[in-house]
C-alpha cells in the first residue's frame, strides 16, 4: 500500500479487483448512511443450507425456519400476553442507546440451517418429548447451537465483502486504508472461525450418528423461578474467570476448544446446560471456575454470561419493564463488547437479574 496503483493494477485493499474498478473513486463516491450500509449487508449475508450430516438433494425436504431455542417450553415462556419476546438481535442504536427489537415467538431465534425433515428427525427428544436433561437431550441442545454459530459464520463471511465496499465511501485515502485493514483483519478471523466451527461441528456429526453422547461432558444447573431470559449459543473460552489464559484464539495451527450452552424447562424449573468435548481442557477449566461460585454469585452470573457472550438471546418483556435504570444500563454495556475474549466482561457476582435460586449442580 505503499505507491500508488495503475488503474489496471490490482486493488491495494485486497478486493480482487482491478484498481479502477475499487478505491480509484472511492473518496468522491457518496456515503451511505450506516443503516443502509447494514441493509445491505443483510441482503448479502442470506444463507440457507441443511447442516444435517446426511444432507442431500435427494433426502433433504424445503429448508425451515428452525428454531436454535426450543419453542412450545421456552419461547413460549418468556412471550407477552401479545405473542412477542424481547432481543437486542440484530445489534443496532436508537438514540445513544442499543435498540430493543420485539419478535413474534415462533419467528424468535430461527435460522435457515436445517430442511423441514431433518430438523423435525433430528431434535425430535427436545421438541416432542418433556425436557429431563437426559444427555441426548443436552447433546442436542449443544448441537443446535454449535450449529447456530457456524451458519453466523458464513453470513459474516458472506457480508464482510459488502461492508468493505460500502463503508469508506467520501473518506479520505488515509482512513480508507485504515478501514479496510480493520475490515481485512475481521474477514481473516471470520474465515478462521468458521474453521474452528465447522471442525467441532463434524465431530459432533460423528457423535450423533453413533449416537455416542458419552463423548461429550456436561454440566447442568437446575434453578427455581421463572425464565425471564433464554439463550443459546457456543463459545471459545480463552480464560477463566479469574484471567488464566486457556487457549490462543488467534493461533492459526491451535485446535481452538468450543463450549457450547443453552436452556430448557422441566417441572423442577428452568435448567441452564454446558456441553463441550470430554478431552477439551479450555471448557473443562471454565467450567470449573463457574461451577466453583457459591450460589448467589452463579445466579448473578448466569443472565451476564448470556448478554455477554450471545447476541441469540430473548428475553421477557414484563422482566425488562420491571429493571431498573441502572441494571438496564449494564446489561446494555455487556452487549456493546463486541469482543469479549480480548476485552473479558466486567461480571458483577452481586447483581442479581432475576428471581433465580439453585436447585442442584451436575456435571457429567
Amino acid at each position: 500500500m505503499g505507491d500508488k496503483p495503475g488503474r489496471n493494477d490490482p486493488c491495494w485493499c485486497g478486493s480482487g479487483r482491478k484498481y479502477k474498478h475499487c478505491h480509484l473513486q472511492r473518496s468522491s463516491e457518496p456515503r451511505l448512511p450506516f443503516e443502509a450500509i447494514i441493509a445491505k449487508a443483510r441482503e448479502s449475508a442470506y444463507h440457507q443450507i441443511c447442516l444435517h450430516p446426511e444432507a442431500s438433494r435427494e433426502s433433504c425436504g424445503k429448508i425451515a425456519s428452525a428454531h436454535t431455542l426450543q419453542k412450545s417450553r421456552v419461547l413460549r415462556a418468556i412471550k407477552s400476553d401479545d405473542h412477542h419476546v424481547l432481543t437486542f438481535y440484530p445489534i443496532q442504536l436508537e438514540n445513544g442507546r442499543l435498540k430493543v427489537h420485539q419478535r413474534g415467538w415462533k419467528k424468535a431465534s430461527t435460522f435457515k440451517a436445517f430442511c423441514e425433515k431433518h430438523d423435525s428427525s433430528t431434535f425430535a427428544p427436545l421438541e416432542t418429548e418433556p425436557f429431563t436433561g437426559s444427555k441426548e437431550q443436552i447433546f442436542l441442545i449443544g448441537y443446535r447451537a454449535v450449529c447456530w454459530e457456524l451458519y453466523q459464520k458464513v453470513r459474516a463471511i458472506k457480508s464482510n465483502p459488502t461492508i468493505r465496499d460500502l463503508v469508506d465511501r467520501s473518506a479520505p485515502t488515509e482512513i480508507q486504508k485504515v478501514a479496510q485493514a480493520m475490515l481485512g483483519t475481521q474477514g481473516a478471523g471470520f474465515t478462521k472461525g468458521y474453521k474452528d466451527a465447522n471442525r467441532t461441528k463434524k465431530a459432533m456429526d460423528e457423535a450423533y450418528l453413533r449416537r455416542d453422547y458419552d463423548s461429550y461432558r456436561t454440566y447442568r444447573v437446575k434453578v427455581r423461578g421463572p425464565l425471564a431470559i433464554a439463550s443459546t449459543g457456543a463459545i471459545t473460552p480463552n480464560r477463566t474467570l479469574s484471567g488464566v489464559m486457556l487457549q490462543v484464539l488467534h493461533d492459526v495451527n491451535a485446535k481452538i476448544e468450543w463450549l457450547s450452552f443453552g436452556v430448557d424447562i422441566d417441572a423442577e424449573g428452568v435448567s441452564i446446560v454446558f456441553l463441550w468435548e470430554v478431552n477439551a481442557v479450555a471448557p473443562f477449566r471454565y467450567i470449573g471456575e463457574i461451577d466453583a461460585l457459591s450460589d448467589d454469585a452463579l445466579v448473578c452470573f448466569l443472565p451476564q454470561f448470556f448478554f455477554a457472550h450471545c447476541e441469540n438471546t430473548y428475553f421477557a418483556g414484563s422482566w425488562w419493564n420491571d429493571l431498573g435504570e441502572y441494571d438496564r444500563a449494564f446489561i446494555e454495556s455487556l452487549m456493546r463488547n463486541s469482543n469479549p475474549y480480548y476485552f473479558p466482561p466486567h461480571y458483577d457476582f452481586t447483581r442479581r437479574l432475576t428471581s433465580w435460586s439453585i436447585i442442584a449442580r451436575e456435571r457429567t
